[in-house]
């Protein structure tokens, strides 16, 4: 059965609104005025208003331009910090001109670029929050930006969303006469790992934070992606891939026919990976290789993927490893480089890695740099020692944000072809073993009591795929039917943040088709994410509905 909802700019705004604590009703003079104000290494570059309901973005994500209606009227803010000599750090801030619910709500970015998130400042804004974003310290999407600029690194790696909200709530408390009451951040991907980089570094910055699908082992990502490419080709070979495209969609139908029913009901996804025994062998060509087999030196390329890179002098990995269903993971039925093959390369230039300027010219400043020589035990120790301190987001100590009552909500898809879901779980493991207890459960208990994970079926990265993956006004893509503590994620952490009611789990929903002129969009099942280690196992009952589910710990619990 399928339900109509509505799920439009009336639904985007969060329904556990907190009371104002400012009077409606600020001035155009007191928006401009901020152009004048006085900051720390940082400076008001403009001040407008908008009234009108709408905004323009120039570019959105399809790179087309792109206007979002329905918006209260609002002060909008951009500026610079400088906080080193070298660092240029942009950011923008929307100010509520009506009532101010006393929350302040950063929204995080993806890959290298500078992109401003605008849907989830509109809908922070919506919700009555100041919305806050920034341009991660330089302009455009390529990493020549860090090229014999270490200061502009260490500002993408983690200083741009700490100087940026510094600089907000300043600008927030010359406006409204306060700062905020409570702080927030939402990210995923390279905003995920943003997200992380504040509750390590930056304890104070934030109260409630979201990490989606978090980018924060940096270093290991990117030797992952080299070694995706070197493995994908024969010695000396970039032009020729031993795996095509195609081949992972067909590894995934495989692997979704052999684990797809693990939870009780066949529904194209896969629920925990780790419990599937899929092999490859299976694939085996018997004869001559066509679209449905795979050759042997296929069969081995796969296998050092699903492994990921090594550490030649121990054999230990030095990232975690990917899972079925996640070789042939896409956003929609009809991407044309699925999983895996989306970052094995530059999708730009299929002859080179995935994020190669990464080493050719952040670790090893050589333009020349060939690939193929890399050594896989004394470069991985130069690109840590170079890169790692600037980038990674790896510190599994986040005493100092649990001490001042912060709360995080960590997620990731298993399905993500970008960053393998068992990295997560091993980062959050490592946390895990630092809490208070006498024995790991005990330990476990006391971390989520701060810290929650939760692993959603069939996500792609960060969004969309096969699975409900619906469930957060504050990341991209992820719109839930409804915003209340049960469906949205970001209500879900406010609650938990200021009233003391830790999520027990989130519903999820899977939408079919795309919004009609009313705004309705078909759902086509719901299902509920789990606090980790809890997986959702069908009970009985229509398979659409959440209510059908009963999370629970897997008796195989890896």
């Amino acid at each position: 059965m399928r339900i109509s909802l509505c799920i439009g700019a009336s639904l985007v705004a969060l329904t556990s609104a907190a009371p104002a604590t400012a009077a409606p009703g600020k001035t155009d003079v007191d928006c401009t005025a901020l152009a004048t104000l006085s900051l720390p290494h940082a400076t008001v570059t403009a001040a407008e208003v908008l009234r009108d309901g709408v905004f323009h973005e120039a570019a959105g994500m399809d790179g087309k331009p792109r206007d979002h209606a329905g918006l209260p009227p609002f002060c909008r803010v951009r500026g610079v910090s400088t906080p080193v000599p070298g660092s240029r750090i942009g950011f923008e801030l929307w100010l509520p001109l009506g009532e101010w619910n006393g929350r302040l709500h950063m929204v995080g970015n993806g890959a290298y670029g500078d992109r401003i998130y605008y849907p989830q400042m509109v809908a922070r804004l919506q919700n009555g929050d100041v919305a806050v974003a920034t341009d991660t310290g330089h302009q455009g999407g390529e990493l020549s930006f860090g090229a014999g600029h270490p200061e502009r690194i260490a500002d993408w790696g983690h200083r741009a969303v700490h100087e940026s909200v510094v600089a907000a709530k300043a600008v927030a408390a010359a406006f409204f006469g306060s700062g905020p009451r409570v702080s927030y951040f939402s990210g995923c991907s390279t905003g995920g790992g943003q997200a992380l980089s504040e509750a390590q570094r930056y304890p104070a910055d934030f109260d409630g934070i979201i990490a989606g699908d978090p980018g924060n082992n940096r270093t290991a990502l990117n030797l992952t992606f080299l070694w995706q490419f070197l493995k994908n080709h024969r010695a000396g070979d970039n032009a020729t891939a031993v795996v095509p495209p195609d081949k992972l969609l067909m590894v995934r139908r495989a692997a979704i026919a052999a684990c797809d029913g693990l939870d009780g009901v066949k529904d194209g996804v896969i629920n925990d990976p780790r419990q599937c025994r899929f092999d490859l062998a299976t694939l085996a060509c018997s004869g001559h290789e066509d679209a449905s087999c795979l050759t042997a030196p296929q069969i081995d390329t796969l296998r050092a993927i699903y492994a990921g890179p090594r550490d030649t002098r121990t054999n230990q990995p030095l990232y975690g490893a990917f899972l079925p269903g996640s070789e042939g993971s896409s956003r929609t039925d009809h991407d044309a480089r699925p999983g895996w093959s989306a970052y094995w390369a530059n999708p730009r230039l299929s002859q080179e890695p995935q994020r190669v300027d990464f080493f050719r010219l952040w670790a090893f400043e050589d333009p020349n740099w060939n690939w193929w020589n890399f050594d896989w035990a004394k470069d991985i120790d130069a690109v840590r020692a170079k890169l790692s301190p600037l980038v990674d987001a790896t510190n599994p100590d986040i005493s100092l944000f649990h001490a001042r009552g912060g709360k995080l909500i960590l997620f990731t898809g298993w399905d993500d072809p970008v960053g393998a879901a068992s990295d997560l779980l091993a980062y959050y493991g490592q946390v895990a073993a630092k809490g208070q207890g006498a024995d790991a459960a005990s330990r476990l208990a006391d971390t989520q009591s701060y810290a929650e994970l939760y692993m959603v079926p069939g996500m792609w990265h960060c969004a969309e795929g096969a699975g409900a993956t619906h469930f957060s006004t504050a990341t991209r893509d992820s719109a839930p039917p409804v915003s209340d503590a049960r469906h949205d994620m970001a209500v879900a952490l406010q609650d938990w943040v200021e009233h003391g009611r830790a999520p027990q789990e989130i519903i999820a929903t899977k939408f079919v088709g795309a919004a009609g002129p009313d705004g309705k969009r078909d759902i086509a099942f719901q299902r509920p994410l789990c606090v980790f280690p809890k997986v959702a196992h069908y009970r009985g009952g229509p398979p659409d509905k959440a209510e059908s589910f009963a999370c629970e710990v897997p008796a195989e619990h890896p």
